[in-house]
């Protein structure tokens, strides 16, 4: 039994979708990660807890590399470890630096993060690390996989990579079928009465509300909307972040135009009811899960035209690309797609369609070529 580990930081819990179908494969399957035990003791997964900082903090840091050491120690020999997210996927090279225990080591390239989406001194500063440490790690990476080709691109042009030891697997996938079922039609009923939505079309938007993701432009476009005479229902769902959060004084300014629901457990429900989801982001991400979650729930998209999200949003086929910090271009193409009631029903037909390329399935599969290859059991092109 191959022994395989998943390592992430404060999502990792993400993982145990996919973590089940390779059980269902006959793997060992770990997972090391920032959050807490509950889930995972719940879903009968073996888990570690390491701690790390969001920010780059060299003392934080180093302690989290040696806690992720001590963890890595006690693996079985030739264990393949297989991190995401920018901290994990640079911390795990480092921390397996000497071990006796022969790890293998995979990782997927989850977005190239804050210090990639907007140009300022410090980016610059901090690019120049982030590419130094990458050259630094290259020859303790056995597999590189990214999620969509942009990435790619850049790692492969700045030699960060190999070229022969990188894949693009678009997406960490979605269960199709897990994820559509069991849609509770009297709740949404229900919450269609307490939000007070009417036959009017239907726009969400579910995000941290971090600056980057174009929280402001979503806000502002619903606001140009109703002053031009259109009576939509805009929704805006998610927390309000520890870092580099737009405020909710700032968020309140706009709710005469969009309802505020904050965090919720309902999302899948939230989305059922909507007509259209909104991601005006300019950040640096693989490929957008909530995009997808909206795709399989019969969504038509915007989105903006960013590495990741072009990877979902085929213009005038499932939706619309925009630019980005343009409300007036996001609110022009609102009206554009809810007021071609044909055009908006292709739109959400074909999204459906467009979303069975990024099936959990697909992936697992992918995934287990890339794990075969490492270990050298069958010589698979991918």
């Amino acid at each position: 039994m191959k022994n395989l580990i998943f390592l992430g930081g404060e999502d990792v819990s993400a993982r145990i979708e996919i973590s089940k179908k390779f059980i269902d494969l006959g793997y060992k399957i770990n997972i090391i990660g920032t959050e807490k035990e509950d889930k995972f003791i719940k879903n009968r997964i073996d888990y570690k807890k390491y701690n790390f900082s969001r920010e780059f903090t060299i003392f934080d840091d180093l302690r989290s590399i040696k806690r992720l050491r001590d963890i890595l120690k006690e693996q079985p020999p030739n264990s393949i470890v297989h991190a995401f997210d920018t901290k994990p996927t640079l911390f795990l090279p480092i921390a397996s630096f000497g071990l006796k225990n022969n790890i293998k080591i995979s990782r997927t390239i989850t977005g190239m993060g804050r210090i990639f989406t907007e140009d300022s001194l410090k980016n610059r500063i901090l690019k120049r690390v982030y590419n130094q440490l990458q050259k630094s790690i290259k020859s303790k990476v056995d597999f590189t996989i990214f999620q969509n080709c942009d990435d790619a691109k850049y790692f492969i042009k700045n030699s960060l990579t190999k070229k022969d030891r990188a894949t693009i697997i678009r997406s960490s996938g979605i269960n199709l079928e897990k994820f559509t079922s069991d849609i509770d039609r009297d709740k949404i009923k229900k919450l269609k009465e307490e939000l007070k939505i009417d036959n009017n079309k239907t726009f969400i938007l579910v995000s941290r509300m971090v600056k980057q993701k174009g929280i402001l432009t979503y806000l502002k476009s619903a606001k140009i909307s109703h002053q031009e005479g259109y009576r939509y229902n805009f929704l805006l769902v998610g927390q309000l972040d520890t870092d580099n959060s737009i405020t909710l004084e700032e968020i309140e300014k706009y709710s005469k135009y969009v309802k505020y629901l904050g965090r919720r457990d309902d999302v899948k429900e939230l989305l059922s009811l909507s007509d259209i989801f909104v991601l005006p982001t300019y950040y640096r991400e693989g490929v957008p899960r909530v995009l997808l979650e909206a795709s399989a729930l019969g969504l038509a998209l915007i989105a903006t035209d960013m590495p990741g999200c072009r990877d979902v949003v085929i213009d005038d086929y499932n939706g619309k690309r925009i630019k980005i910090k343009d409300e007036r271009d996001l609110a022009s193409t609102m009206i554009f797609m809810a007021e071609d009631e044909d055009r908006l029903n292709r739109y959400k037909k074909n999204s459906m369609e467009k979303v069975k390329e990024f099936d959990l399935n697909l992936v697992v599969k992918n995934y287990d070529k890339v794990y075969k290859r490492i270990e050298n059991v069958e010589s698979t092109t991918i």
